[in-house]
């Protein structure tokens, strides 16, 4: 007998779970604005008012204020000006104007010392005028810019270079050229000479010779040659012996000798003899020895004013600077 089949009852489904709502986040209460103090403002300086231009004068100035005026920038203008310095004058009756070191002749037969002698024709009828220029600044204020010869007036618009004179003792001659066949170096004219030292030793010298002081060191003066001559042998054995440091000058009266004297006894270095009825003149380079350009200086209608002898150069400065 077949089994009775029973359904089965589904079984009761359980109520689904109710999902509990998420508590919602509350929103944060945004924060209150603060309202910034307004910044203290700086009370506004004040420009002051410009004050109107002055008015210029109608009136022109009285002489006298103008006269004032023009006398104040003429003493400006001068105390800026280059003084210039007169050394003498000059005659060159032949036309022919030389500039050379005369140092020179005592070691150079005429022949060999005739390229080194610069040249320049200039006015024979009348005495030149020499002047000096000082560099008045620096170092080296003392010493010469330039030598002139003058030959004419006017301003000068342009320069001809007439050659370099080779300077070896300090010196330079401004003569007539044909005067140079009467110059005597080396040889006395009055038979005298003087004998003169001087150096880091001269006080031991001067003891040992009972010398005299002169202006220069020591020495004798206005000797005959043939005693200067012996002075200078003995000197000279006793510096050799004692090894001393010093100077020993033979100096005959010869033309050269008065050149050096005048030129000694002039503050400016620079002095003037007689030669054969001209005047001529030695002046010491204050820059010692080296090569130095000269120069025709020109007026705007390229005639001649002066000869000018450069002796502050860039050399001359080098090797200035060198030895101080």
């Amino acid at each position: 007998m077949a089994k009775k089949v029973v359904a089965k009852k589904p079984a009761a489904k359980k109520p689904a779970a109710k999902k509990k709502a998420k508590p919602s986040k509350a929103a944060k209460p945004a924060k209150k604005a603060v309202a910034k103090k307004p910044a203290a403002k700086k009370p506004a300086t004040k420009k002051p008012a410009a004050s109107p231009a002055p008015r210029a004068s109608s009136s022109a100035p009285s002489p006298e204020v103008a006269r004032e005026r023009r006398e104040d920038i003429a003493t400006r203008a001068a105390a800026t000006r280059p003084v210039v310095e007169e050394l003498g004058a000059i005659t060159v009756p032949s036309g022919t104007l030389a500039i050379f070191d005369i140092g020179l002749y005592g070691y150079m037969p005429r022949d060999a010392l005739e390229p080194a002698i610069i040249k320049c024709a200039v006015p024979a009828d009348r005495p030149l005028t020499v002047t000096g220029t000082r560099v008045a600044r620096g170092r080296f204020a003392d010493c010469w810019d330039h030598v002139s010869i003058d030959l004419a007036q006017g301003d000068v618009y342009n320069s001809k270079k007439l050659g370099e004179a080779g300077v070896d003792f300090a010196r330079f001659v401004c003569m007539d050229h044909g005067a140079l066949d009467h110059w005597q170096h080396e040889d006395s004219l009055d038979g005298l000479a003087d004998v003169v030292f001087w150096g880091r030793d001269e006080g031991l010298l001067a003891r040992a010779l009972r010398a005299p002081r002169t202006k220069e060191g020591y020495g004798w003066l206005d000797l005959s040659l043939a005693d200067a001559e012996a002075k200078v042998f003995e000197a000279e054995i006793l510096k050799a012996e004692n090894k001393w440091l010093l100077n020993i000058d033979f100096r005959p009266h010869s033309h050269h000798f008065q050149a050096l004297a005048a030129a000694r006894a002039n503050p400016s270095g620079a002095g003037v003899i007689t030669l054969a009825g001209t005047q001529m003149m030695l002046v010491f380079t204050s820059w010692g020895d080296g090569v130095f350009p000269i120069y025709l200086d020109l007026d705007h209608e390229d005639r001649p004013v002066r000869v000018r002898i450069q002796l502050a150069t860039e050399e001359s400065n080098a090797a200035m600077r060198a030895v101080n």
